[in-house]
């Protein structure tokens, strides 16, 4: 005789669980989370709308970094909005790729051994900052060698797990180096405009929307291949390859609405706001304020270097203090496109800047561990 079908499931303790209440219960879950998404969102966007009242630059991710991150910090389960972080990446990768048309990628040829020359400086530059984060807290050389490096926060939390780093203070660090770097950006943008005000770029005509499907469907190859072979940041880096494989080639000409790129700000804002949680105020707070020091060291040393740079090469100084600047490459990228300068060069210093981290992180987080002695003192 045939046995009834019970649709029963092994619970955590060993009972038999109706799979109906399983399923449920994945059902309320994502529901959940749904919720919690587009809470965050909205008080992320009101957040960046009270911005632009009072006038701030870059209000759509300074507004909702703001809000979520003083949400994080109190607490608040704001950590889900971070899993749709690859959407604002993607519409700002897709937004910047446009731009790289022939003449755009024979200039940034043309400056390959400068880009080259700063990723390698940048390297230099946070290892310095590495030597001082050891002197503030207690911290090994291999955490503070990746904590301070200028590259995705998980890809460094991952290479130094290998090598017995702690990844709480990595954690910390690079999440500070990101969150100061996009709030100092714009102010230190501004500065440094030689009249105390910006001189964007012409902005292009809007592109039509057969072009904006076509160039989305690119971008989210771009994207889905880097993805699937789990390279960094690769929502942003595959769209953003997939958009000026159109644009050089002449395909694609103009820009995204600006909707679209206000979408991509609220998401990016809320998802480096959602990396800040409670601990960061109570057991963590003293790597907290010595990731400060740090960051302030390197963002400014590199901001001197992007402005000496400019001057010898007769580029906007705006426009190399972002890429120069060791922070995350689709913020500085956004930050570029949002504030009208070339986000083009600014992202080309950015992926390759990332590229060369990945590839000589190791064999330099060796070279400073022989050099330090690995002592948590630095000394």
């Amino acid at each position: 005789m045939s046995q009834p079908d019970t649709h029963e499931t092994i619970g955590a303790r060993g009972d038999a669980v109706p799979f109906a209440a399983t399923a449920g219960s994945r059902y309320a879950v994502l529901l959940r989370m749904a919720v919690v998404v587009v809470v965050t969102f909205g008080a992320g966007l009101a957040g960046g709308l009270t911005a632009r009242y009072v006038g701030l630059p870059l209000p759509f991710i300074l507004g909702p970094l703001s809000v979520v991150g003083a949400g994080g910090l109190f607490g608040l389960p704001v950590q889900t909005i971070r899993r749709v972080r690859p959407v604002g990446q993607f519409v700002t990768g897709s937004a910047v790729g446009t731009q790289f048309t022939p003449i755009v990628m024979l200039k940034l040829f043309s400056l390959l051994p400068v880009i080259i020359g700063v990723s390698v400086l940048s390297i230099v530059v946070c290892a310095l900052a590495a030597l001082m984060l050891m002197r503030l807290i207690s911290i090994d050389a291999k955490s503070a060698f990746f904590a301070t490096m200028p590259a995705g926060a998980a890809e460094m939390a991952n290479i130094a797990a290998r090598y017995g780093g702690t990844i709480e203070p990595i954690t910390v660090a690079q999440t500070m180096r990101v969150a100061l770097t996009v709030s100092a950006a714009p102010f230190m943008v501004i500065h440094f405009a030689t009249d105390g005000t910006l001189h964007p770029v012409i902005a292009a005509d809007l592109l039509p929307w057969a072009s904006i499907g076509l160039l989305a469907v690119t971008a989210l190859a771009g994207g889905a291949v880097l993805a699937r072979v789990r390279f960094p940041n690769s929502w942003f880096l595959g769209a953003l390859l997939g958009a000026a494989l159109l644009g050089g080639f002449g395909v694609v000409h103009g820009r995204v609405p600006d909707w679209l790129l206000i979408m991509a700000q609220v998401i990016i804002g809320c998802s480096l706001g959602a990396q800040f949680r409670h601990e960061f105020i109570t057991r963590l707070l003293h790597t907290m304020l010595a990731s400060v020091v740090t960051v302030l060291f390197s963002g400014c040393t590199m901001a001197l270097v992007a402005a000496a740079f400019a001057y010898a090469l007769g580029y906007p100084v705006p426009t190399m203090v972002l890429a120069f600047a060791p922070a995350g490459m689709a913020e500085m990228t956004l930050t570029g496109k949002v504030l009208g300068l070339d986000a083009a060069l600014i992202a080309s210093f950015h992926v390759l800047r990332v590229i060369m981290v990945l590839a000589l992180c190791v064999p330099g987080f060796r070279l400073f561990e022989r050099l330090t002695g690995g002592r948590p003192d630095g000394g």
